[in-house]
């Protein structure tokens, strides 16, 4: 059976060698790697370990071990706030989902769908507005399935991060 869960202090290591274990496929499968997604630059096991501290940090349990993981929080990007979103509201309205990384040997499973849909779900209990999230503009398949789920696309920005110039695909989702 497939959960998802808050993480424990006992997961940390093994969601750093996730977030490892899905560098290594971008770096190899895809021929190249987001910019801001590489080993040892992020995601990494400290990104984990803030998460968890502050209690946003879900994992996808199956008795195969972690097969996914999810931050869910308030926290925008400074970037965020050159954005024209849909829905203008205080910060304390809005969501954020980052750093969802689904295990690359199980990819294509629905596995990212499920941990969107809990995403959704937990900010829409948590009483906020809108859900809103980002990935680089070349990460297709992230693209197609935040469509999937219901966000809407606000198109492509550049932002300065991580010392360079970067193109992202913002999303929202609006509660109504």
């Amino acid at each position: 059976m497939k959960e998802i869960v808050l993480a424990s202090a006992g997961e940390m290591e093994l969601v750093g060698k996730l977030y490892d274990s899905v560098n290594d496929y971008f770096e190899k499968h895809i021929n190249y790697c987001y910019p801001n997604w590489q080993k040892g630059k992020y995601p990494v096991l400290a990104d984990a370990q803030r998460a968890f501290e502050d209690q946003t940090l879900y994992i996808l349990k199956a008795a195969e071990g972690i097969l996914g993981s999810v931050i869910i929080d308030s926290f925008q990007h400074p970037e965020y706030k050159k954005i024209p979103w849909t829905l203008q509201a205080p910060d304390e309205d809005i969501m954020v989902i980052h750093t969802l990384v689904v295990d690359p040997d199980y990819r294509g499973q629905g596995l990212g769908e499920k941990l969107v849909r809990f995403g959704i779900d937990c900010c829409k209990k948590s009483g906020a507005r809108a859900v809103r999230l980002d990935t680089h503009y070349k990460n297709i398949p992230a693209r197609r399935l935040y469509e999937k789920c219901g966000f809407t696309s606000l198109g492509c920005y550049k932002a300065f991060v991580d010392e360079i110039w970067q193109e992202f695909d913002v999303f929202e989702y609006i509660f109504f």
